[in-house]
């Protein structure tokens, strides 16, 4: 336990962490920083969904990866390092996009760090179906958002995004930007697992802009 000796006075029941199971839907920018952060926490078991190819492109925030990479598929390569920065944790890999025919294993909290509407909106259905919890996160420019998705207790995913759709456009991100709102959604998830609901971002929306430097959040009763 040495190694957590840094944060898990910081927590009261750690141990709640330390036996948590966590899925994160993506592999890309906010789930390789949000993956990074879940081992050095020491979180029991983590489940990665992404079939995703590395390109070049994804090296500007894909902070697992390394030009040494390029052309791999991303869960193989993320789970290899991960396991090297923590082998306590147990890394679960699935190389496939969630879709419909998706079966959720039985997790404690689910992150969202997908990169398309149609996948998070799949992804929101599913988790209301199994109760389970979702940290919702997005990031694009300077800005981002997070925000807590609890079946029975919050507005679903698909009311907050209403009917936005995906597009070819080439989205541009900062990499200090998707870094910032993974470590929120990271933050979340812990706030959830060790029970803390007051402090946490349930019926609120965070929006970060790093360009003005504002933090806002929103009421979504």
């Amino acid at each position: 336990m040495e190694k957590y000796t840094r944060h898990m006075n910081l927590y009261k029941e750690f141990e709640k962490i330390r036996n948590s199971k966590i899925l994160v839907a993506g592999a890309g920018g906010l789930g390789s920083n949000a993956l990074e952060h879940l081992v050095r926490l020491g979180v029991g078991e983590i489940y990665i969904y992404d079939d995703g190819i590395l390109d070049m492109p994804d090296l500007n925030r894909q902070i697992l990866y390394t030009p040494e990479d390029l052309g791999k598929e991303k869960v193989f390569v993320a789970k290899e390092k991960l396991q090297e920065i923590n082998p306590d944790v147990e890394v679960h890999i699935h190389n496939e996009r969630i879709t419909e025919s998706t079966k959720l294993p039985n997790v404690d909290i689910i992150i969202d760090c997908l990169d398309n509407f149609g996948s998070r909106k799949i992804l929101d259905r599913k988790i209301h179906e199994k109760n389970i919890p979702l940290i919702h996160g997005g990031v694009e420019r300077f800005y981002g958002q997070v925000t807590d998705i609890i079946p029975g207790k919050t507005k679903t995913l698909r009311d907050i995004l209403g009917d936005v759709k995906d597009t070819d456009e080439i989205k541009y991100v900062t990499p200090y930007a998707v870094s910032v709102i993974a470590s929120i959604q990271v933050s979340e998830a812990m706030k959830l697992i060790c029970g803390d609901y007051d402090n946490a971002l349930i019926n609120k929306l965070l929006i970060v802009d790093l360009y003005f430097n504002s933090f806002d959040i929103i009421e979504l009763k």
